[in-house]
Formats: C-alpha cells, sequence, structure tokens
C-alpha cells in the first residue's frame, strides 16, 4: 500500500493482480518499467549509510556506453537487448575489442554500432594500450564504460580515471570465489549456491563495489559447463539491470568508495 501510495503521487497507478512464480507451460508476463517505476517510490531516509549520495545525479538523457570486449560477447547482447526497449535509459556508442574476428564484434555491426579493434599486442606496454582505449572512448564521449568478457586487466591510472564510471560482472557471489576458474572453485568448495555479481571495477581485481547480485544453485551433478551457462544466464539479467541503476541515476560510487543511494523524500 505504500509503494502504490508513494507512485500515485506522481502519476496514475493501480493494483492489477499479484507476483507468483512462474509455472511451467504457462506465458510469461513481462512488465515494463517496473524498475524505474518501484525507485519512484523509495522513500528518502537522508541518514541512511552505504555511501555519499551527494553527487548522484539523476539522468533525464540517455547514458552513453562504451563496451569492451574480448570474444563472442553473450553479456554484449544482452545489453545491446536492453538498449533497445524504448525505457532503456542508456545507448551503446563504441564497441572496442582487443582481438580481431571475434563474435562480439558481429553482433555489433549487426545492430549498427560502431566498432573499434585495439590489439594490446601492438603496444609495448600495458599503459600504451590502456591510453589507446581511453582516447577512443573520449572521441565517442563515453559515460559509462561496460566490461564484457574483457580479458585484460585495467592499470592503475585508467581505473583511478575513470572511478565510478566502469562496471564489470563476475560469475560468483563476491566477495567469495574472486579471480579466475570461479566455477571450479564454487564446485570444489561444495556451496550450494552461486551467481553473479556486478560491480563497480576498483584497483584490486574483483573488489569495487557491488550493484547488483543474482544467485544461482548449484546442483548435484553440476560441472564447470553446466554451472557456467546457468550463471551466464542470470549475468544476462543482471548487468543490464546494474546499467539502469547507474543510468537512472538511482545509485552512483561514493567518494568513500561504497555505493551510494539516490533517495527521494516521502510526502
Amino acid at each position: 500500500a505504500d509503494v502504490l501510495g508513494n507512485v500515485q503521487s506522481r502519476c496514475e497507478a493501480w493494483i492489477i493482480g499479484t507476483v507468483v512464480p512462474h509455472k511451467a507451460g504457462c506465458e510469461r508476463v513481462a512488465i515494463k518499467n517496473l524498475m524505474k517505476t518501484l525507485h519512484l517510490s523509495q522513500p528518502v531516509d537522508e541518514n541512511a549509510g552505504g555511501g555519499d549520495v551527494s553527487h548522484c545525479q539523476g539522468q533525464t538523457r540517455k547514458m552513453r556506453l562504451g563496451v569492451l570486449i574480448s570474444g563472442t560477447g553473450t553479456n554484449l547482447q544482452a545489453i545491446i537487448e536492453h538498449t533497445k526497449d524504448p525505457a532503456s535509459l542508456a545507448e551503446i556508442v563504441i564497441v572496442i575489442s582487443n582481438k580481431t574476428g571475434v563474435e562480439g564484434l558481429k553482433k555489433s555491426t549487426r545492430a549498427g554500432i560502431p566498432t573499434r579493434v585495439i590489439d594490446h599486442k601492438l603496444f609495448g606496454s600495458r599503459s600504451e594500450f590502456d591510453n589507446t582505449v581511453d582516447q577512443v572512448l573520449q572521441e565517442y564521449s563515453v559515460e559509462l564504460i561496460c566490461l564484457a568478457g574483457f580479458m585484460r586487466i585495467l592499470s592503475g591510472p585508467f581505473v583511478k580515471k575513470w572511478n565510478g564510471k566502469v562496471l564489470n560482472v563476475h560469475p560468483s557471489l563476491l566477495p567469495s570465489f574472486k579471480g579466475v576458474n570461479a566455477h571450479k572453485q564454487v564446485l570444489q568448495a561444495g556451496v550450494q549456491v552461486t551467481g553473479c555479481t556486478v560491480h563497480f571495477v576498483a584497483e584490486e581485481v574483483d573488489a569495487g563495489a557491488i550493484i547488483v547480485q543474482k544467485v544461482v544453485p548449484v546442483k548435484v551433478g553440476d560441472t564447470e559447463e553446466t554451472l557456467s551457462e546457468r550463471v551466464k544466464e542470470a549475468e544476462h539479467v543482471a548487468y543490464p539491470a546494474a546499467i539502469h541503476l547507474v543510468a537512472s541515476g538511482a545509485l552512483c560510487l561514493g567518494e568513500d568508495g561504497k555505493i551510494g543511494w539516490k533517495v527521494r523524500k516521502s510526502n
């Protein structure tokens, strides 16, 4: 009732049903603008912790995304589909790959998105490569960088320059199972749940502030391959959700390195 009242204070809204678990064989119901509406319904808690919100600003135009890839671009495709939604608050303006001929570049071309190949092997140092990437991002006036299967570790100066403007997805529930071979670590540990984490990129690998997490069950008999496929499905939901939160101005990275939520005053 409180949620409905808060939404009705800003626009017309009605209760039309209830949310129930999806049953096999039944048609799914797609709810548009759900996250945006739920954000409108949030009352303000000006004393809420979890990061400095002083410089979190709302977003009224589409945020310009630059996506960095190294391969097939499955998360890239999920982001492309998200930005095609008229309700999306983001648009991909450039896709950069450090490898030529990868499937992610073909997906970008089919979607009409400009691409650029910057082969890291042609540079004498990581900083030289990062500087070139930075120049292209600036050329396209990128506001938010999304790492989508980008198999390069960004240098400290690059991360500092783009602090609070770089997102990555990791195939585990951070801070557990950091680094490579996350699925192997999960299976060896014998845990019953895993998932994915979309986070801001920090200089320390897999240590940035967490934006969105999705839980995935670990099933009996799972292999790294079967577990990876289910986690990827979760990533394809979590990444667009995180982009929407950042692009809408609902959250940002505070000066203290924590998530800052922009909250609204209740009437």
